[in-house]
């Protein structure tokens, strides 16, 4: 129950930077900052599967209602995320150490493969969420480009996110 409580907590807290800061910055059409998708990152390995897609779902409904896109855009590419997590997290850990995950994160795998977890999820989730906004190939290019410039900038947002405030929270739990 406690977990339940301290997810729901985190869930609050990147929903409501999301909906109250990032969505209102606007970087350009090639930038979007989503860190909201960090609060999938962060969900504990254990837990079913069932629970994390709906609290992505979640997220990303309440997300998209209060963004001026289309609704269900944001819901979908975060549950797309939550449906590919869990494989994403077999190619980057050794077998036998996905099981001892609590919360991913740069302490529990090194650094590197820390990062090819965010961009590779990053890269699912934009694929999707810009996909389903463009929804045919007229300007595929364009696509690509804003792809791969929102997941750039969310792994940079994500990184600092983490080195400032979640390392220094679990430095304190040591």
């Amino acid at each position: 129950m406690r977990r339940f409580l301290q997810y729901g907590g985190l869930f609050i807290l990147f929903w409501l930077l999301q909906t109250l800061i990032f969505e209102r910055i606007q970087l350009g059409p090639f930038f979007s900052p989503c860190v909201y998708v960090l609060f999938i990152l962060l969900f504990p390995y254990g837990y079913n599967t069932l629970w994390l897609l709906l609290w992505s779902f979640a997220m990303g409904l309440g997300v998209d209602v209060f963004s001026a896109g289309a609704l269900g855009m944001h819901a979908s590419a975060a549950t797309c995320l939550a449906l590919f997590r869990s494989g994403i997290l077999k190619m980057v850990t050794t077998k036998g150490e996905v099981g001892h995950l609590a919360t991913p994160g740069p302490l529990v795998l090194s650094t590197p493969w820390y990062l090819i977890y965010v961009v590779v999820s990053l890269l699912i989730h934009h694929a999707v969420l810009f996909g389903l906004e463009n929804f045919h190939f007229n300007h595929l290019a364009l696509t690509i480009v804003r792809i791969a410039g929102s997941t750039l900038l969310n792994t940079l947002l994500i990184s600092l996110i983490h080195i400032t405030f979640l390392n220094q929270k679990r430095s304190s739990d040591a």
